[in-house]
This record gives C-alpha cells, sequence and structure tokens, in this order.
C-alpha cells in the first residue's frame, strides 16, 4: 500500500480548478468533450493555428495542474510552431471526471486521439504528438499500441517510473526495486514508427538528462536529442534554444 501511495504522489499531481483560458491571450478555441468507453468525460481544447493550420499538435499534459494552467504554454507553441493544438486533461485533472491511474491515462489518450479525428478532421498523417515530462510516457504509449503519428516531440521524458523512484526514494523503494513497471516507456519506444525528437534541459535535475538520452539511444531512426544549455525541468520552454530545436525539427517534417 505505501509504494502505491508512492507511485500516485511521484506520478499524479492534478488541479481541479481552472483559472484560464484561451482567450485571455488572445487565442480563439473550441471547447469540447470526449466519452471514454468506461463512460468519463474528458474536458478538451481545440485552438487553430494560424500558420501551419493543416498540422495539429496532440498535447499530453505532465503530472500536475490541468489544462488551463498550461496556456501560456500553448500560447508559445502556437506562436512559434503556426500548429493547431489540442490538449485534453486526463480523469481526475482540471473538469475531467475520473481517478488518474497509469491504466486510465492511456485509456483517455486513446480517447482523444480519436475525438480529435472525429471532431476536428485531424488524422494521423497531420497529427504531431507532444508529450510533456509524464506525458511523454503516455505519448510513447499510445503511438506503439496504435499506428503512429507523423512525429512526436517530447520535452524532459523519463525512462521508466523505476528509473525516477531510484532517483527520487532511492531507499524507500529499495533502489526501485519495489515499484512495479509502470510507465516503463523503454519497452514502448523503439516501436513508434515516426520520427522523434526529445529535447531535455541541460540542468534539469527533476528528470536529469540521462533519462532523455536512454530514451534516445533506445529509439529507432530517425530521431534527434536537443540538450539545451542552462534549462531546467521547468523553465526549459524559456530558452531560444528549445524552439529553434522544435522549429527546426518541424521544417524537416515538412
Amino acid at each position: 500500500m505505501l509504494i502505491e501511495i508512492l507511485e500516485r504522489r511521484l506520478l499524479f499531481q492534478p488541479r481541479p480548478v481552472c483559472e484560464a483560458l484561451p482567450t485571455d491571450l488572445g487565442m480563439d478555441y473550441d471547447e469540447s468533450w470526449a466519452e471514454t468507453p468506461d463512460g468519463r468525460r474528458l474536458h478538451c481544447w481545440h485552438i487553430p493555428g494560424d500558420g501551419r493550420p493543416d498540422v495539429t499538435w496532440l498535447w499530453f499534459g505532465g503530472v500536475g495542474g490541468n489544462l488551463s494552467l498550461r496556456v501560456g504554454e500553448f500560447a508559445a507553441v502556437r506562436k512559434y510552431t503556426g500548429a493547431n493544438i489540442f490538449g485534453f486533461d486526463y480523469g481526475g485533472f482540471g473538469h475531467s471526471v475520473g481517478k488518474p491511474s497509469v491504466r486510465s491515462t492511456a485509456i483517455d489518450a486513446r480517447t482523444a486521439l480519436s475525438h480529435l479525428q472525429r471532431r476536428y478532421d485531424s488524422d494521423l498523417g497531420s497529427t504531431l504528438y507532444l508529450g510533456v515530462s509524464l506525458g511523454a510516457a503516455v505519448a510513447i504509449r499510445l503511438a506503439a499500441e496504435t499506428a503512429s503519428p507523423k512525429g512526436m516531440a517530447l520535452i524532459a521524458p523519463f525512462a521508466s517510473l523505476m528509473d525516477m523512484a531510484r532517483l527520487v526514494h532511492p531507499v524507500l523503494t529499495v533502489g526501485g526495486r519495489l515499484v512495479k513497471p509502470k510507465f516503463h516507456s523503454m519497452s514502448y519506444v523503439s516501436r513508434i514508427g515516426c520520427p522523434l525528437l526529445i529535447l531535455h534541459g541541460a540542468e534539469d535535475t527533476l528528470v536529469p538528462p540521462a533519462q532523455g538520452r536512454k530514451l534516445f539511444d533506445a529509439a529507432a531512426e530517425p530521431k534527434r536529442f536537443a540538450e539545451i544549455p542552462g534549462a531546467d525541468h521547468m523553465n526549459i520552454g524559456d530558452a531560444p534554444e528549445f524552439w529553434d530545436a522544435l522549429c527546426g525539427w518541424l521544417d524537416v517534417l515538412d
């Protein structure tokens, strides 16, 4: 039981209160709800792009917050890439119904992808996955278990929950050995079947860049790794080098 509680604390820190909207930063958006096979409703936003309207980022959020706390990130990605953005909250985050777990996030990801395709007519050939930290693990699993998207960009990903337990709570988890093999991206990443970009802050102490490198080494070509100098886990998007790497990769895909 203690290990299960620790896993939840490592993985999920949702916030139920929504504090901002895309319109606060001058972005139009469409709000919708996707229903999972087990009857839960997921809160979704679609923000139209202004430069690459034929490309859509499917955004997989990290351990905490909700859509409203990512408005600034959405605005930056839209500004620099010009693409549409489709974001959703996992069950238990924001207005989405449910309790987050490894299993439920996999269900939520499949549901969000299906909803994006049906409601916004976005096929996989025009869809890019953008996974942030824990969201990278969700995105990798989705691509490995279903058809691959046009490309996948991962920001500060970890190789496995076991690795993170070993880093964050080495004594309590006996070097990670007490943690079950959950969010084990190493077992999925070689099967994603699409161009991969991994972006990692050189000064990231929460998820060290060695974790991103480990995933990168296990992935198949084509792939790129961009280590962003001076950036940590929370401010990587403030670095011009981050946007140079992301936009340069996107230009090659086009």
